[in-house]
C-alpha cells in the first residue's frame, strides 16, 4: 500500500487491487459507526463497491459491526422508475448492500425518483437530510465521463439533490444491463455536489485501469463542472480517495489546487 497524505489538502491511498480497497474502505465505514452508531451514510452503486459491501456483509454476519442503526441516504436513481423495478439503483443497492448488511429498512432514504412533484420531493430530501445533520460519510464512485453519483458534467460545485438530464454516455452505460421492462429513462435524479462536499468524510473509491485516466483528471487538472468529480477536492483534508494500483497508472503524484 502506497499512502500519500498532507495535513492541508486531500489524502490518496493506492492500494494493490479492489479487495484491498473493499477492506480499507470498510474500515473507515466500521470506524464512523463505532464512534456514531446512527451515522449518516452514503454508498455508491456500481461494480466498484462490491468488495467494500462483501466485506461490511462478512463482518455483520460475524457480529465485528452493527449497521442496523446506520441512516442510509441513497445518491440517486432514474426518474419514473419505483424502487421494485427490475432497473433501479435503489433496489440494486437493496439487494446488494442493504439486506446482507442488516441495515433497517426503515433507515433507508431513496431519493424520490418516482415523485410526482419532483422539484417539490428533492428539496424534502435536502431537508430529510439536513434534518439529521447532513452527511457523517459520503462514500462515492467514479464515473467514466467523471460524474459523482450523477452529477454529469457541468455540474456545479454547489448543486443540490435534483433533475439532471443523463448524458448519452452514461445512457449507453446503463443500456449494457437495461431490462426493459420500461425506456431507458433520459434523466435521474441525483444528490447534489453541494450536498456532497457538505459530508464530514468523503470517501471516493476508484479501481481498474479504465478510470485511470478520468481518476488523472479528477485530480491533477483543475476543478471543473467538465469533471464534476474534480470538485471533490474542494473538501480539502475530508476527502480520501483509495485507489488500485491500476486505477492509479496515470497519477503523475503532483498536486494541483482548485485555484
Amino acid at each position: 500500500m502506497r499512502i500519500i497524505t498532507a495535513s492541508s489538502t486531500w489524502n490518496l491511498t493506492v492500494v494493490p487491487n479492489a479487495f484491498a480497497m473493499g477492506g480499507l474502505a470498510a474500515d473507515i465505514v466500521a470506524d464512523t459507526v463505532r464512534v456514531k452508531p446512527n451515522a449518516v451514510v452514503s454508498v455508491p452503486t456500481g461494480t466498484t463497491p462490491l468488495t467494500l459491501f462483501d466485506e461490511l456483509a462478512a463482518r455483520s454476519r460475524r457480529g465485528e459491526i452493527d449497521l442496523s442503526r446506520i441512516e442510509l441516504f441513497c445518491l440517486d436513481d432514474y426518474v419514473g422508475v419505483t424502487a421494485d423495478d427490475p432497473n433501479s439503483l435503489t433496489g440494486w443497492l437493496k439487494s446488494a448492500f442493504i439486506e446482507r448488511a442488516g441495515i433497517d429498512p426503515d433507515h433507508v432514504h431513496a431519493v424520490p425518483a418516482a415523485a410526482t412533484d419532483l422539484a417539490s420531493a428533492t428539496l424534502a430530501y435536502e431537508r430529510d437530510l439536513a434534518a439529521l445533520g447532513g452527511l457523517d460519510l459520503a462514500i462515492v464512485g467514479l464515473g467514466p465521463n467523471g460524474h459523482v453519483a450523477y452529477n454529469e458534467p457541468g455540474s456545479l460545485a454547489d448543486s443540490r439533490t435534483r433533475v439532471v438530464s443523463l448524458t448519452a454516455e452514461s445512457r449507453a452505460q446503463a443500456a449494457a444491463y437495461w431490462r426493459h421492462s420500461v425506456p431507458i429513462p433520459r434523466s435521474a435524479v441525483t444528490i447534489g455536489v453541494g450536498t456532497l462536499l457538505d459530508a464530514k468524510q468523503i470517501v471516493l473509491v476508484v479501481t481498474g485501469e479504465s478510470k485511470a485516466e478520468m481518476l488523472r483528471r479528477t485530480l491533477e487538472e483543475r476543478t471543473s463542472a467538465d469533471v464534476p468529480a474534480s470538485w471533490l477536492r474542494l473538501a480539502k483534508n475530508r476527502l480520501m480517495v483509495i485507489t488500485d494500483e491500476a486505477a492509479a497508472s496515470r497519477l503523475s503524484g503532483r498536486r494541483v489546487s482548485h485555484s
